[in-house]
């Protein structure tokens, strides 16, 4: 007898700070059941939900989408994180959803070997705007563009922003969107803004960790798992 298919949404992040909500929000929230240390279940929705850490950085994120692929060959991955805001007037905190990805540091000679990634689906977009929504979180969709380095200057923000008009920056949503995409599987980036990709980025994002440097005590980092969770519990 074959075993009962699921729905399979994969939420991944960087490091294991980003995804470590997605335990203690699912273990109060009802029709949930842990079935492992990364594996969530809820029979009523049809929906498993899997866990991952990739490692920081594009090649981290390729291999680490690539292996959770062929583990548990997901329906939709989505990646949850912290990123670089690039919205005027936006706070950290606020919420970046991607709509389609690039990779600003991917510059090939020929154009026909840039790679072929395809934008988030209308209802992974919609789905986590109305999370957001519903959840009080100041969100802008838009796309997101990915670096293997750490943006904190304002002068090349300022010439990314006027090539690409991202919402966000990081280093990963463009190198797992180009794995899904080769894959012909959904997927979309959720990413609070824990800096703005400026001069003050360094400072910025180490605001709410202790001067001890123990773990902080007060994260941004939940608002991007609750929006994912919703948009797939309401597909």
């Amino acid at each position: 007898m074959s075993e009962k298919k699921y729905f399979v949404g994969a939420v991944i992040g960087a490091i294991d700070i980003e995804i470590a909500y997605v335990a203690q929000y699912l273990e109060n929230r009802e029709g949930w059941k842990r079935l492992s240390d990364n594996e969530y279940l809820n029979e009523s929705l049809n929906l498993k939900i899997v866990t991952w850490v990739l490692g920081p950085g594009k090649v981290n994120a390729a291999y680490g989408t690539a292996d959770i692929i062929n583990q548990y060959k997901p329906d939709v991955v989505i990646n949850v994180g912290v990123a670089g805001g690039f919205v005027k007037g936006a706070k950290r905190g606020d919420v970046g959803i991607g709509t389609e990805y690039a990779q600003v540091d991917f510059i090939p000679f020929f154009q026909g070997n840039n790679p072929v990634i395809n934008p988030s689906p209308a209802w992974l977009v919609s789905g986590a705007v109305k999370a957001a929504s519903e959840l009080g979180v100041v969100a802008t969709k838009g796309p997101i563009v990915t670096g293997d380095f750490f943006l904190h200057d304002s002068k090349q923000k300022a010439e990314i922003a006027e090539k690409y008009h991202p919402v966000a920056f990081d280093m990963e949503s463009g190198a797992i969107a180009q794995v899904t995409s080769a894959k012909n599987i959904d997927f979309i980036s959720i990413r609070t803004y824990s800096d703005f990709a400026d001069d003050n980025a360094p400072e910025l994002i180490f605001q709410d960790r202790p001067k001890d440097g123990s773990e902080r005590k007060v994260t941004i980092e939940h608002s991007p798992v609750i929006i994912a969770i919703r948009a797939l519990e309401t597909r």
